[in-house]
């Protein structure tokens, strides 16, 4: 006896579930910055637990600026880069669910920005929540840890002028470990994307310290989202 071919009518196929109902779509974000040399992540307190900014994507508008517009409505703060990450489908409390999660660069102050409904916390120490959320943060930050061996993406948690010991602890907050100094100066200088600005500025008794820029002939969104993927 042959197999039936699933039809329209059908509304399932061999591989599909039976039951027809679709997963719930939802975007969320982890958005990083260095508080005092720590990494951290903005989370929303919601009821006594802590969780990622999230939301659902609105029709008929892109991925990418419903990411932006729930970061903002979530935080009430403004990324500085934000890029699409990896999507998965979870079983949640809720039923079934798809995740697009999305990994976002907040800028590092002196003073951290305030979050909306919730604060920073840094990642060596989160508080209890689910375990998809716990599932998008490890990976956003397998991400994130792997693009500063391969671009620039460092910058986007620096002000525009900032010094090579300010560049170093950046990257020692986003890898957990401490780096050569002499080590670290000679292959960021090496690689071409830093420019000297001619003025120095003192940080406590320390004598006072070069500032550098990223070099404007250095594209710094070459390597990210294309325009027309975020519907700009």
């Amino acid at each position: 006896m042959k197999t039936p071919i699933p039809t329209v009518a059908d509304n399932r196929s061999p591989d599909r579930p039976a039951g027809g109902t679709s997963p719930r779509l939802d975007l969320r974000i982890v958005l990083f910055t260095v508080v005092d040399g720590t990494l951290a992540l903005a989370l929303i307190d919601d009821e006594g637990r802590s969780r990622l900014p999230q939301g659902a994507p609105a029709p008929h508008d892109s991925l990418d600026r419903d990411a932006r517009r729930i970061l903002h409505a979530e935080t009430g703060l403004t990324e500085q880069y934000l890029e699409q990450l990896y999507t998965l489908g979870v079983e949640e409390s809720g039923g079934w669910s798809v995740i697009v999660a999305y990994l976002g660069l907040a800028l590092s102050e002196r003073r951290s920005p305030v979050v909306a409904g919730g604060g920073w916390h840094a990642i060596s120490a989160l508080p209890p929540m689910s375990e998809t959320d716990r599932m998008v943060i490890d990976y956003a930050l397998v991400r994130l840890r792997a693009k500063l061996g391969y671009t620039t993406i460092a910058f986007h948690l620096l002000p525009p002028t900032f010094t090579l010991r300010e560049l170093q602890q950046v990257y020692e907050s986003v890898l957990g470990h401490a780096l050569d100094k002499r080590n670290f100066r000679r292959r960021v200088l090496a690689a071409g994307f830093l420019e000297e600005t001619g003025a120095r500025r003192r940080d406590g008794s320390h004598r006072p310290a070069q500032l550098y820029r990223f070099e404007a002939a250095h594209d710094p969104n070459a390597y990210l989202t294309p325009t027309w993927a975020r519907g700009e």
